[in-house]
């Protein structure tokens, strides 16, 4: 009897480490998944950072090429549309000129989401163009 009552006690040993392995798997694969998702919002921020830095070089640009070509400082806060079909699509960009005699200052401010969200970004590029 002493044998029976014996392997009766070890029979749930196995089942034990078994569901500590598991839990301990569940709990690695989590972090895995949690570790990935942040890099890949990291990355989403990187991308929308480089297509609103160059929205702004382009209304930057745009701008010089009014005073440069035309003779003409663009009003302040005046909206600057980058090309359909482009990655700078769906950017919002405002170009302002302050005419000074030479030379003028250009700012463009280009910025994608909204301001209290978490994957807001902007970005302000000043020059001066004579």
């Amino acid at each position: 009897m002493n044998r029976t009552a014996s392997c009766r006690r070890q029979q749930g040993f196995a089942l034990v480490a078994a569901i500590v392995l598991i839990v301990a798997l569940a709990a690695m694969a989590g972090f895995v998944a949690t570790m990935t998702g942040g890099q890949s919002a990291t990355q989403q921020l990187e991308f929308a950072a480089t297509r609103v830095d160059l929205a702004a070089q382009a209304g930057l640009e745009w701008g010089a090429y009014r005073v440069l070509q035309q003779g003409v400082c663009v009003p302040a806060n005046t909206p600057f549309t980058p090309p359909a079909g482009t990655t700078l699509a769906g950017v919002a960009v405002a170009v302002s000129c302050t005419p000074g005699g030479p030379p003028h200052r250009i700012t463009a401010r280009a910025w994608i989401g909204a301001p209290a969200s978490p994957d807001y970004v902007e970005r302000v590029k000043i020059a001066d163009f004579p």
